[in-house]
């Protein structure tokens, strides 16, 4: 899976899961830090994220805090590959 398809992934599952995004979502975007996600969101959207992809994210457990999105593409190129 290429970077760009990753993004995309990600980018999907934060659409699914915040109805009225209005932010551009790049890999320098922080979703918590700016408030795009909140505590109940994070755990929607990474369930959404996998649901996505099919397959659980080995580097993502319940104690999973960064929502960074160039951290998360990195994850779905190496756990879904």
């Amino acid at each position: 899976m290429t970077r760009d398809e990753s993004l995309e992934h990600v980018r999907s599952a934060i659409r699914e899961t915040v109805a009225d995004l209005t932010n551009d979502i790049t890999e320098s975007t922080d979703l918590v830090a700016e408030g795009i996600l909140d505590s109940l969101d994070q755990m929607n959207f990474l369930f959404q994220l996998e649901k996505r992809l099919d397959t659980k994210l080995a580097s993502i457990d319940e104690d999973y805090q960064d929502f960074r999105v160039s951290s998360l593409v990195d994850i779905v190129m190496h756990d879904a590959a």
